[in-house]
């Protein structure tokens, strides 16, 4: 479940703040271009937006196995993205030794 509190500030002159909104929804239900995966190997799953931001597209009927469906294609995404990114690493360190260790850069390829 997430839940998430929306505040505004009072006023100016004061540090208090006014509830604007209060919405609670399970992870599961979410958009799917609402979850983004940063690091798969420590569990962190990051929003893209807030929960009321896409309060209008959350799928309530979604079942458990629609979720996995959906995660499972997120995470071959990300380990596809890590793995590219690794071998460009692993390159750039050859190429830093091939040259005599004297320019080392990570570039985009």
């Amino acid at each position: 479940m997430i839940a998430e509190f929306g505040h505004n500030r009072s006023s100016e002159k004061t540090n208090r703040r006014d509830i604007e909104y209060i919405r609670v929804a399970p992870l599961i239900m979410l958009p799917q271009n609402a979850y983004r995966i940063e690091n798969l190997g420590t569990g962190q799953i990051r929003l893209n937006y807030t929960v009321n931001q896409v309060w209008g597209e959350i799928v309530w009927d979604r079942d458990i196995n629609e979720f996995y469906d959906m995660f499972v294609d997120l995470a071959i995404q990300h380990y596809q993205r890590v793995s590219r990114d690794a071998m460009n690493r692993i390159a750039a360190l050859k190429e830093f030794r091939k040259n005599g260790y004297t320019h080392f850069t990570f570039t985009r390829r």
